[in-house]
């Protein structure tokens, strides 16, 4: 019999083991990842739910409330569209356990007076869990594709497979002088974060906050890594890391600089640290639609398309409308009071 229910205090102690029996697991399930985002973010409320045949673990929920204003909570299985879901063991009856973690879900949103609920599947999701959710009432509101490259063969094997032009930009970025280096420093980190915000609102979109990546910076699941020319940072990206996989995350470059090819070589550094660490792929993250210029920079590692979907149960019409509402004008405040803290 399967029950969903939320991880007692020793569960919580053993997350991380648990989520690392799941196939599919990343540093977005851990403990540290639930920390980061309920310290930076105060209308982020972390729920993790484990999933049990009788007495026994056979899988994890993690999830957030997100309260963004006054009669608005919306259920997210991980924010920014990031891949949550159900994370199962080996083995396990995916059908049932879905079937309870979504029963729960509909208590949950009862309760607490949700707007919605809103589940992005990790890539190539079990068929069983996209047909469950759609026969309880979601609806399948967006497909994308994230780019994952493989590196279970070995670093070798991998530089052998890029296109030649990210070897040869990975060499002109070594004989332009280029040092790459992962770094914990505060200044440095504040130094990237100028850089990032200047590139997010040339894209006019929503910056992360100052704390958040900097709390990862530190942290035992994120490395920072950072590009320097003559000691001045020109480029740095924010990887996460956990179980199998790495994930390019947060990154910025200076364009002045980028003829330098920074980019490039700390993707490279990111990647051989992968191999050289035992981890079996590397996901370069979703594209923007329409982005043909990323997607082809990214299939030039040999990384190749892997789909995902988020999905979308409404329980409140009205509540959604004024989130819809709002959003925009929310986001813009956001992003100023970033840019101003700086």
């Amino acid at each position: 019999m399967y029950r969903t229910e939320l991880a007692t205090k020793d569960e919580f102690q053993n997350w991380n083991q648990i989520v690392s029996r799941c196939p599919y697991s990343e540093a977005l399930h851990t403990l540290e990842w639930r920390d980061t985002l309920s310290k930076s973010f105060k209308q982020m409320e972390p729920l993790y739910f484990v999933i049990k045949n009788q007495d026994n673990i056979v899988g994890a929920l993690p999830c957030f409330i997100f309260s963004p204003i006054p009669f608005s909570r919306t259920f997210l299985s991980m924010p920014w569209m990031l891949p949550g879901g159900l994370l199962s063991f080996p083995e396990t009856d995916c059908e049932s356990a879905i079937t309870s973690a979504l029963h729960k879900l509909d208590d949950v949103s009862r309760e607490r007076h949700l707007s919605e609920i809103t589940v992005t599947l990790p890539a190539n999701s079990n068929e069983v869990i996209i047909n469950s959710l759609n026969s309880n009432g979601y609806v399948q509101n967006m497909s994308q594709f994230t780019h994952i490259l493989s590196i279970e063969n070995g670093y070798e094997s991998v530089w052998t497979a890029y296109n030649k032009r990210v070897r040869g930009a990975v060499r002109k970025a070594e004989k332009t002088g280029i040092i790459v280096r992962e770094t914990e420093n505060e200044e440095e980190m504040m130094c990237f974060y100028k850089m990032y915000l200047e590139m997010i609102s040339k894209f006019n979109s929503t910056p992360k906050p100052y704390s958040l990546l900097r709390y990862l910076q530190t942290s035992p699941i994120a490395r920072m890594v950072i590009a320097l020319l003559d000691n001045h940072i020109i480029g740095g990206l924010l990887f996460l890391h956990f179980n199998s996989c790495v994930r390019l995350w947060c990154e910025a470059s200076d364009p002045k600089f980028l003829n330098y090819r920074p980019n490039n070589a700390i993707i490279n550094y990111i990647v051989q640290w992968s191999c050289n660490n035992g981890y079996r792929f590397v996901d370069f993250g979703a594209s923007p639609p329409g982005n043909e210029g990323l997607v082809a920079f990214k299939e030039e590692w040999g990384a190749t398309k892997a789909w995902f979907s988020t999905f979308t149960k409404i329980y409140s019409p009205w509540r959604k409308r004024l989130w819809t509402a709002s959003e925009p004008s929310v986001r813009r405040i956001y992003a100023a009071i970033q840019r101003f803290r700086v």
